[in-house]
């Protein structure tokens, strides 16, 4: 990772004419093994062409507003006020931050799987000794989530610090494995994970901070998905029936997990989330970049739009046990959160159009659409083929209006111009990110009007929905916690982003309800390991030996010692959270 070359305090001032060079999205890809073949994409075009120049559309896409092609803003307004009920707050998820991996009866996950940790002896365990074997796709060799934030221990302290900041809204996720150990609700459930989110659902409203609460941040249980277990094989997301129908069992576990936490934490938590992020955890759990990874589903051909159908059918089946059984005495309220980053024509020409509406909707619209319209985009029927599964008429009853709102995970932006080969997610479409400024992460490239036309996209799409966006952030090195201080990049970033989300609230009539920052404190980034920081709060993670892990066990974080030291950023999102009104990035505190 590199830092930024150009700070996001700026808004993009001019772009040069379209190069045609083709910047990668995400790293982990083999063009070999993973991609969809030109030969497989060209059976599926084929069988539903449409009439019109744009693939999978009769007639090519309106330009997306509110900018048109060539009118970029080259500033942003830092003055206004956002709505009086408007939310504000910081997220994390339990495996990046809880730490406390073998502790307390807890259950191996398929990230502990990823990265090596050694989880010989843990519930549904696929390791039998060590060292575990670490995952190719895992870049930060040795780092794990075994002792990540240590958030399990010091999750006092943590809420001392978000009251500190004036935070009055966390959002975080609740470990399947830890509360289920396989993952099974039938094999036991374990009361001393009950006991600490409860734990720490009571501490943080006893100091006035509201839980969002995630059931499902990509922790699944290790025991789900054991193919090679000879007495009870499981498939996690990707099982399918005998005439090839996705058909998981993982579906009632997820429904039977969920019903424990709305039954235990109902009361108060009155915000759920049932999945973050389906199109990361199985587009990129399919072999690039994320966890599984395993070989026998690195097929994004295939894999993806089976476990995609079934987390969907999970989501809907959640929702409506909810709404059945909890809703009405709870009073609370139920969706799910996708991620999209915006996909922005590389040109006026109707080609080019299409392409970058075909890069939002298989993104986006391919786990929206179903819970608001019964299916998926028609688009992306059309490209994908057979290989997409159908929905059955009791499914798509199901699914539809399975949301209460609309949560929406969003960082960056792209250019898409038109292609004849399918590309990346099969769009038919090259991305690249000529002219923005990037993140230290490799796919993080920042556009506040992106986000803009994002919100406009869902809101004219799905009929005006109360939009939550429930992460969003940038990514910083920093080996110290002097270093990390002054991120004025990461405020540029945070005041760039707000400004647009006030413009599409008062300017384009978008219902958009809250903004939830990315993320409390620096963590374990996934397979990045501890390269990368988006915390708004520097973590010193008292670096030192960790004998569970498989390699660099010397330089792993520890129990214990670990420091927290709020950074500029912290104290400018506290400022905005006091005086609800957008704030210069280049206020002090």
């Amino acid at each position: 990772p590199t830092r930024p070359s150009q700070s996001p305090r700026t808004a993009l001032v001019s772009r040069t004419p379209h190069s045609g060079t083709r910047v990668h999205h995400f790293a982990m890809r083999s063009s070999t093994q993973f991609a969809v073949s030109a030969a497989v994409a060209a059976t599926a075009v084929s069988t539903g062409a449409s009439s019109s120049d744009c693939l999978g559309f009769d007639t090519c896409p309106d330009f997306p507003q509110p900018y048109g092609p060539g009118s970029y803003p080259t500033s942003y307004n830092y003055t206004g006020t956002f709505p009086s009920d408007f939310v504000w707050g910081l997220g994390t998820a339990s495996y990046q931050v809880e730490g406390a991996y073998n502790e307390d009866g807890r259950g191996a996950s398929i990230w502990d799987t990823f990265t090596g940790a050694n989880t010989v002896g843990m519930v549904g365990s696929v390791c039998n000794e060590t060292p575990c074997p670490i995952n190719e796709a895992q870049f930060d060799k040795g780092a794990t989530g075994n002792v990540a934030c240590d958030q399990y221990h010091q999750y006092k302290e943590d809420v001392k610090l978000m009251v500190s900041l004036g935070l009055k809204n966390y959002r975080f996720s609740i470990a399947w494995p830890r509360v289920v150990p396989t993952g099974s609700v039938a094999d036991g459930v374990n009361e001393l994970a009950l006991q600490y989110y409860d734990n720490l659902i009571n501490e943080l409203l006893a100091n006035g901070i509201t839980p969002y609460v995630t059931l499902y941040h990509w922790d699944l249980p290790q025991a789900l998905l054991n193919s090679g277990n000879a007495t009870n094989p499981t498939y996690g997301w990707y099982e399918t029936d005998e005439n090839g129908h996705p058909n998981a069992k993982v579906v009632d576990h997820f429904v039977d997990f969920a019903k424990i936490c709305f039954g235990r934490y109902g009361d108060r938590v009155k915000t759920w989330l049932t999945f973050n992020e389906a199109w990361t955890f199985l587009y990129l759990g399919s072999g690039s970049g994320k966890a599984p990874g395993i070989a026998e589903y690195n097929n994004v051909s295939t894999y993806p739009y089976i476990g995609g159908h079934n987390v969907l059918i999970a989501h809907a089946k959640a929702v409506k046990l909810y709404r059945d059984e909890f809703q009405a005495s709870q009073g609370g309220s139920i969706g799910i959160t996708n991620n999209c980053d915006w996909r922005e024509p590389a040109s006026e020409a109707d080609v080019d159009v299409g392409a970058a509406a075909r890069g939002v909707e298989f993104w986006l619209g391919w786990f929206a659409d179903p819970l608001y319209f019964g299916d998926y985009p028609e688009s992306m029927k059309r490209v994908v083929g057979d290989r997409l599964p159908t929905f059955t008429a009791e499914e798509s009853a199901l699914v539809k209006g399975s949301a209460d709102f609309f949560g929406l995970n969003h960082y960056g932006t792209g250019w898409v111009t038109n292609s004849e080969d399918p590309e990346w997610m099969e769009i038919h479409g090259v991305v690249s990110e000529e002219g923005f400024p990037q993140a230290e992460s490799i796919w993080l490239f920042g556009a506040g009007w992106g986000l803009r036309k994002l919100l406009n996209w869902v809101n004219l799409r799905y009929g005006n929905p109360d939009i939550f966006v429930t992460e969003g952030g940038w990514s910083l090195p920093a080996d110290s916690a002097a270093e990390a201080q002054h991120d004025l990049d990461r405020t540029g970033y945070y005041a760039n982003y707000t400004s647009e989300i006030l413009n599409s609230i008062v300017e384009d009539g978008v219902n958009v309800k809250g903004y939830f920052a990315w993320s409390l404190m620096d963590n374990f980034e996934w397979e990045r390991g501890y390269v990368e920081r988006f915390g708004v709060i520097f973590n010193d993670f008292a670096f030192g030996t960790d004998e569970n892990t498989a390699t660099n066990q010397t330089h792993q974080p520890t129990a214990g010692s670990q420091v927290r030291t709020p950074k500029d950023s912290a104290c400018w999102l506290s400022q905005l959270w006091q005086t609800n009104s957008l704030l210069d990035p280049d206020f002090q505190c």
